[in-house]
C-alpha cells in the first residue's frame, strides 16, 4: 500500500530538530521500519546586546521496531548532554539527558495517502542537569501524508502536548499544541529534501514559535541514511537561533 515505495535508507517524515526538550511536540514518520541511529544535535541562543547566550548540544541514540507494517515503537536516549549559559554569572551541566519513548500507527491509509495516530513520553532521566525537579512530558496527535507524486510527499501534523515539573515544588504544568505542515522531494533516487512550516502555541506564550524547517537527507545502499536538518523559528516568543543535527540511520 502506501509505504511499500518509500521503504529504503533515506529519512522519512517531517524535519526532527526539536526546540524543546525530547522533540516535544515533533511529529514522526507515518512508515514504520526497524533501525538504530546516531543524531548529535545543537541548539543556540546568541544575544550579545544582553550579555546572554546558551549553547546545548546532545548525542542522542536511536533506535524503532517495526511491530508490523502499520505500527512502530521507537525511542531516543541522549547518552550525553552538555548545557552551557553565558551570562554575567556563568554556568555549565555535563551528564546524560532525556529519555523518550514512542508508538506511531498508520490506522488507515490508501494508495497514495496515510493517516497515522503518534504519542510520547519524554522522561526526566537528565539528573544531573535536573538537580530540583523531575520534567515530565507528553504529546499525542495526527498526521496526515499525501504522495502527490512518485517523487513527491505531503505531510501535517497536529500535536496537542503537556509538561509539568514533579518533584517536592509546584507543578508549573504546560499545555500547547505544534501544528506543522511541509513536502519531501526525492529529487534523486538516494537524495530527498524537506522543506516545513513549523508552529507552536501555548506552551509558554500565545505563539511560542513560527518558522521554518529544513532537512538535506540521503541514502547509502538500500539500508543507510544521512541526514542534515535543522528548525529556525522567526517570530514568538523562542529565542533560539536554530537548532540542528545530524542523523544517521541503518535500519534492518
Amino acid at each position: 500500500m502506501f509505504c511499500t515505495a518509500w521503504l529504503d535508507g533515506v529519512a522519512q517524515g517531517p524535519v526532527e530538530a526539536g526546540l524543546v526538550d525530547g522533540d516535544l511536540g515533533g511529529a514522526h514518520r507515518v512508515c514504520p521500519a526497524t533501525s538504530v541511529g546516531l543524531t548529535p544535535t545543537a541548539y543556540a541562543i546568541i544575544e550579545p546586546e544582553n550579555l546572554y547566550g546558551r549553547i546545548l548540544a546532545t548525542g542522542t541514540l536511536t533506535g524503532s521496531w517495526a511491530v508490523n507494517d502499520r505500527l512502530e515503537l521507537y525511542t531516543r536516549l541522549e547518552a550525553v548532554r552538555l548545557d552551557m549559559l553565558i551570562a554575567a554569572i556563568s554556568t555549565s551541566a555535563l551528564g546524560p539527558g532525556y529519555t523518550t519513548v514512542g508508538a506511531s500507527w498508520r490506522g488507515v491509509d490508501g494508495e497514495k495517502w496515510a493517516l497515522a495516530v503518534q504519542g510520547k513520553l519524554v522522561l526526566p532521566t537528565a539528573f544531573v542537569h535536573d538537580e530540583h525537579s523531575a520534567p515530565l512530558a507528553a504529546d499525542a496527535g495526527v498526521q496526515f501524508v499525501w504522495a502527490a507524486r512518485d517523487t513527491l510527499l505531503v505531510h501535517a501534523a497536529l500535536m496537542p502536548n503537556v509538561g509539568m515539573a514533579l518533584g517536592g515544588g509546584p507543578l508549573y504544568p504546560r499545555v500547547g499544541v505544534n501544528v506543522d505542515a511541509g513536502a519531501e522531494w526525492r529529487a534523486f533516487p538516494r537524495f530527498a529534501f524537506v522543506l516545513d512550516g513549523i508552529s507552536a502555541f501555548g506552551r509558554t506564550d500565545t505563539l511560542d514559535y513560527a518558522g521554518v524547517g529544513v532537512g538535506f537527507r540521503g541514502g547509502i545502499g538500500e539500508h543507510a541514511g544521512l541526514a542534515l536538518e535543522a528548525r529556525v523559528p522567526l517570530v514568538g516568543r523562542e529565542r533560539a537561533l536554530t537548532s540542528a543535527d545530524v542523523r544517521f540511520d541503518w535500519r534492518f
